[in-house]
């Protein structure tokens, strides 16, 4: 696919660092490349995800997480935010399982490592890599404090001894991307061309920024909701990319439409594009809606994680989890799909791909 050209606005090129990622010739490969390893980041009791009592119980998916990522081919380095996490980590994994861990003293807010990390480019030509530090502030203000998280991404760069590209005059969260590694970066709409994040930036300015940024030639711009997902319909949670010109979405079946507009009228935008660009579609089953507190949890098959040598992907005890495992095998032959319990995850509004990030090889 040949590169779009477009026009850049002056006052748009003038607050860019320069020379940037791509004027380098950096890229930001597809997830299913090959990672040196698999950031996450501690949860804490400090944090609004899982607060006080509500953190105990959720630890035991936390080292279900790791082990699994372990299984998966990565080594994995977790963000610590106090030396007594280590402790923990380290008495309820096996030996085998540890050898691959890493432990970093990087304090977070919060758990949701996909979208306080950075974004690393890698050079095609010679293998270099490159850390974009984007602005963060916590989806769009929701829950403060986020200062840890905000300062978090950089010092993951800096251990993992990365350059660093400077881009905090942009909010964007990973969750918000998705690329097939070919130069196409499909990007949620509403959590990135907001207010909430970048004022005043219109969407064909943002367009240039990122794809200025990542290293892209092109942005396809989606919009969609899952219900109760509270990043404001970030990617991952509805559409992936996967290798040989594949695309994954969330796929309402017809008596679904009514519940799912949004995803149903994303469905149907994307297979468009696909169509025209010879790409295969692979449909999502959507589970039944899980309800805590009263509150409707966002369950979706599509946020998947992509290890080296497995897919992560969550099951929420209903029907359709084993349609949703067989089809995501499909998308990514040659790996193993490890199939893990995603409901108490859902607790914190996030699964398997919001809480990891992976560090190209």
């Amino acid at each position: 696919m040949e590169p779009k050209e477009r026009s850049i606005p002056l006052s748009i090129m003038s607050s860019r660092p320069s020379p940037t990622p791509a004027e380098r010739g950096y890229s930001m490969p597809a997830e299913w490349e090959p990672h040196a390893a698999t950031w996450l980041s501690w949860p804490n009791a400090r944090g609004a995800t899982f607060p006080g009592d509500l953190l105990p119980p959720i630890l035991p998916a936390f080292h279900r997480l790791v082990a699994a990522l372990v299984e998966g081919g990565e080594t994995v380095i977790v963000n610590l935010s106090d030396p007594d996490e280590r402790a923990g980590i380290e008495s309820a994994l096996t030996a085998d399982v540890l050898k691959q861990v890493r432990f970093l003293e990087n304090p977070t807010n919060e758990p949701w490592c996909r979208d306080h990390g950075p974004t690393v480019l890698r050079r095609k030509t010679d293998g270099d890599r490159l850390a974009v530090h984007w602005r963060y502030n916590s989806w769009g203000g929701k829950y403060p404090p986020w200062d840890l998280d905000a300062a978090a991404g950089a010092r993951m760069a800096r251990d993992a001894g990365l350059e660093i590209y400077d881009r905090t005059d942009l909010t964007i969260e990973g969750g918000s991307l998705e690329s097939n590694g070919e130069g196409v970066l499909m990007v949620s709409e509403s959590s990135v061309v907001t207010d909430s994040r970048n004022p005043g930036r219109s969407r064909e300015d943002l367009t240039a920024e990122l794809c200025a940024s990542t290293g892209s030639h092109e942005v396809l711009w989606v919009n969609a909701d899952v219900p109760g997902d509270d990043t404001d319909g970030h990617v991952d949670c509805y559409a992936r990319f996967a290798p040989g010109d594949r695309l994954v979405i969330l796929d309402p079946t017809p008596a679904q439409e009514a519940d799912y507009p949004s995803l149903a009228a994303n469905a149907r935008h994307l297979r468009r594009v696909a169509a025209e660009r010879e790409w295969e579609v692979i449909g999502l089953p959507i589970p039944a809606p899980i309800h805590i507190g009263g509150a409707v949890m966002p369950s979706t098959y599509a946020n998947y994680y992509i290890a080296n040598t497995a897919v992560l992907t969550p099951a929420f005890g209903d029907p359709a989890d084993t349609v949703a495992a067989e089809l995501i095998a499909a998308a990514y032959p040659g790996r193993k799909v490890i199939t893990m319990p995603a409901r108490e995850l859902i607790w914190g509004q996030g699964g398997f791909h919001c809480l990891t990030q992976q560090l190209p090889a």
